[in-house]
């Protein structure tokens, strides 16, 4: 798909600083070429020395950059989050709905908003509902009772509403089975990784809310809430019950304590530990983790 450099500059309401030119891939600093758009995200001068003399190219930059550039560009706040929005808008080929592939196999009583997608070989179960525009891709597992809301993706592979881990040992020591019989609740505008699996709740609800992305190979266990806006990256696994603040961010290979509460707007570093309750606004990392400063 073809654009223009104007184009883009009036779908971001900002203006273009040199010639209108036609614009016909993104591109990353490192593989620019010819009538493409690019980004720098940071003012240094190795991104400058890279950009200063290309020319037939749109580059969405900060302020520091003005007058720098031989090339067209875009001064931008936020040039990765503007570079991002260009090529949702011009780069992307929309999907056209597919419906429902001959080889899901549904239950019985699920409701399904319009335009959903739903990828080869998907099982999904009883009493389930699914969004508006939502895509579930291919061999996607969802449970009974299941609610998903509008505008989401649930990539591949994806396990969501089975049943959690909980075992109590009887008079002989043996683990007997606790009943989870709960369900899983989904927001608007969530994106679940592929290999991800999400336990039903034991008793209530498994709550993921709006706006909240997954990377792949993510774990949610039984009862946990997870806050609109939150991110969880790779490998994370979060234990039964934990409750994660609006717009917190959990790094790749973190685990979280079953029964703890991490405040809104938490950073949890890279492969952390996390035993304990947290405050708002806290970035930790280690382990066990510890709070290293403020947001």
């Amino acid at each position: 798909m073809n654009s223009n450099a104007l184009e883009i500059a009036a779908f971001l309401r900002k203006e273009l600083y040199g010639p209108d030119i036609q614009i016909e891939k993104p591109c990353s600093i490192n593989r620019v070429s010819e009538n493409c758009l690019f980004f720098l995200a940071y003012y240094n001068e190795e991104y400058l020395g890279l950009a200063k003399n290309l020319t037939d190219c749109l580059a969405i930059v900060l302020q520091e950059y003005v007058g720098k550039l031989k090339c067209s560009y875009i001064i931008s706040d936020n040039p990765r989050l503007d570079f991002s929005r260009a090529i949702q808008e011009f780069f992307i080929i929309r999907k056209t709905s597919k419906g429902v592939a001959e080889s899901a196999r549904l239950g019985e009583n699920i409701q399904f908003g319009k335009d959903v997608v739903v990828g080869e070989y998907c099982v999904i179960g009883d009493n389930v509902s699914i969004g508006d525009r939502t895509e579930i891709c291919h061999h996607v597992v969802i449970n009974e009772g299941t609610k998903i809301g509008s505008d989401c993706l649930i990539k591949s592979n994806s396990v969501i509403g089975e049943k959690g881990y909980g075992f109590e040992r009887n008079n002989e020591g043996v683990p007997m089975p606790f009943p989870h019989i709960g369900k899983v609740i989904i927001g608007n505008n969530v994106e679940i990784g592929a290999l991800n699996t999400i336990a039903r709740a034991a008793l209530d609800a498994t709550i993921i809310g709006n706006n909240v992305k997954t990377d792949d190979h993510v774990h949610i266990g039984h009862n946990v809430v997870l806050e609109d806006n939150c991110q969880i990256t790779a490998c994370a696994e979060i234990s039964g019950s934990v409750l994660i603040g609006k717009g917190s961010w959990l790094g790749p290979n973190c685990s979280i304590m079953n029964g703890i509460e991490i405040g809104e707007g938490c950073y949890v570093g890279l492969g952390s530990v996390v035993i304990k309750s947290l405050p708002p606004n806290k970035v930790v990392a280690g382990s066990p983790a510890r709070i290293l400063r403020e947001v």
